[in-house]
């Protein structure tokens, strides 16, 4: 039987991708508010999808990738490590911005920078701590008794007192300095904990705080204390078995939280509200792109992190791979995880290294051997003498496979609208496949010209508010439409856009159809 119902309607998608990124599920099993792709985007406030922002490179190259940044708050210096070497890195002069070098002695750069109290200190693997007191770079020469090569490979400067663990002679020991006295590490009650009786021959891989507890991260196992004010009363707590961190530089302090990386993606340490629970259960954060940071951290173990707490994402990036993923935490999808979008980025800029600055906000060093900042919408690249080459990248998202008439009705296409905030001169495209078929059934490219200027008049017209202009673009609004024919039971469309260096949000997008055959 045939049944035809000629009156036009509209399905108006205003929730398509909603929920970020779904790799993990078979498209054909999603509903319309996870995308497949969602590239090179963020979300604005109210949800929209929107580009990231660019890579704004704020000094010339230094000539190798920039392995760490740190902003020194007390005196709002920013600090950046390549080649074996540290430099004090004025990003207001571009041209000379590497400065005040200080040679390590250290073949790396890996360093992690902790602040404690106005000092700065910097812990590598196979390295002597550093410090930054008084102006100046200096190698921390005391150590604790009985060690004869104390080069940790992480720390913690907290509870009073510094921590470091993961010495090439003793990778299980955490050794911890004299209260008050960050490099008294053989005096006073300075002293340590073999956590080889903890996790067996398990090794340090990082340590932190969290809800006033000291949490050691060890490559498969994770050792939790109690009284870390008092190392007297020092006690264990638990010992999280099977589950551990996998990169030091993984781990951020998300809101409440930690996120850090285990060899299945990213990972939570997070205590239960409820009174009744005393212990730490670990939630999977990136379940719906599981596979795919399970095969980056096999092939890669060269992680970065930070934690953009204004704009609540948590950012992880694979420098080997050139694949970066933010966790947007301030919405959290019907999985109980946050959505997630992909970067990526062309040439040798993608991000080798991350902070967040007070003074600049979001901070990358580059492979290229640059020192970026987070803004504009072009990934920018400094040539010398305040010249800058403007380079246009792609956002693109890619929709599941949606249901016009819960598979058994077909449809009668007629036409999508697709309204867009934003985006001066922005080259978009967009193509609708049906039923399931690999070749586009509809493509169009238009470009972004939405009024940006001017009076605006709900209708156009410069007398009245609904004048003989009709449907004339509203200001910052571009509506494009693309004319679809034939008849689907399924439909599934990419949008693509490439910057000008200007905001572009989608709004949203309407389907005109008729009802067509019943199968």
């Amino acid at each position: 039987m045939t049944v035809y119902n000629k009156q036009l309607q509209a399905a108006v998608l205003d929730t398509v991708g909603v929920n970020g990124l779904d790799t993990q599920t078979h498209p054909t099993a999603l509903d319309p508010t996870w995308f497949t792709k969602a590239d090179n985007i963020v979300y604005t406030e109210g949800g929209r999808v929107t580009f990231r922002k660019g890579l704004k490179q704020r000094t010339i190259a230094e000539g190798n990738p920039i392995g760490a940044l740190i902003e020194h708050k007390p005196t709002n210096k920013i600090f950046g490590s390549a080649n074996g070497t540290i430099y004090e890195v004025d990003l207001a002069n571009p041209d000379t911005a590497w400065i005040n070098s200080f040679a390590t002695g250290a073949g790396a750069s890996d360093w992690q920078f902790i602040e404690f109290d106005v000092d700065i200190y910097a812990f590598q693997t196979g390295a002597s701590i550093l410090e930054y007191t008084g102006g100046t770079w200096g190698i921390v020469a005391t150590k604790p008794a009985g060690v004869t090569t104390f080069d940790p490979s992480c720390g913690l400067g907290q509870f009073g007192r510094m921590w470091a663990g993961g010495i090439t002679e003793d990778k299980s020991t955490l050794y911890y300095s004299q209260l008050e006295d960050p490099d008294g590490w053989s005096t006073g009650d300075a002293g340590y904990l073999n956590l080889k009786y903890v996790w067996g021959g398990d090794e340090i891989i990082h340590i932190a705080s969290y809800a006033g507890k000291l949490v050691i991260f060890g490559r498969q196992n994770i050792a939790i204390y109690n009284n870390p004010w008092d190392v007297t009363s020092l006690v264990l707590d638990e010992v999280i078995k099977g589950v551990g961190c996998v990169s030091r530089d993984s781990i951020q302090a998300v809101g409440n939280d930690l996120f850090f990386m285990s060899d299945t993606g990213v990972r939570s340490l997070q205590r239960t509200a409820e009174a009744n629970q005393d212990k730490l259960p670990l939630r999977e954060v990136s379940v719906t792109v599981k596979d795919e940071m399970i095969a980056n951290v096999t092939a890669s173990k060269n992680i970065k992190s930070a934690y953009v707490l204004d704009e609540g994402l948590y950012i992880i990036t694979f420098p080997d791979l050139n694949v970066t993923y933010v966790f947007d935490i301030t919405y959290w999808t019907p999985r109980n995880t946050p959505r997630v979008t992909k970067w990526y980025f062309e040439g040798h800029r993608h991000p080798y290294s991350m902070t967040y600055s007070e003074t600049y906000g979001l901070l990358f060093g580059q492979e290229s051997g640059h020192a970026c900042s987070y803004e504009g919408y072009y990934d920018a690249d400094y040539e010398g003498s305040s010249v800058y080459t403007n380079n246009p990248f792609t956002g693109a998202f890619s929709t599941v496979w949606i249901d016009l008439g819960n598979g058994y009705i077909s449809s009668i296409l007629k036409k999508m609208l697709i309204v867009v905030s934003g985006g001066q001169g922005t080259d978009a495209g967009l193509r609708v496949y049906k039923d399931f078929e690999l070749t586009p059934a509809s493509s169009a490219s238009f470009k972004l010209n939405p009024t940006v200027a001017g009076t605006e008049y709900k209708w156009g017209n410069s007398a009245s508010l609904f004048g003989a202009s009709k449907y004339a673009p509203i200001y910052g609004l571009k509506e494009a439409g693309l004319p679809l024919a034939g008849d689907a039971k399924y439909l599934r469309f990419e949008m693509d856009g490439v910057t000008n260096g200007y905001k572009a949000s989608l709004q949203s997008i309407t389907l005109l159809y008729k009802q067509g055959k019943v199968y």
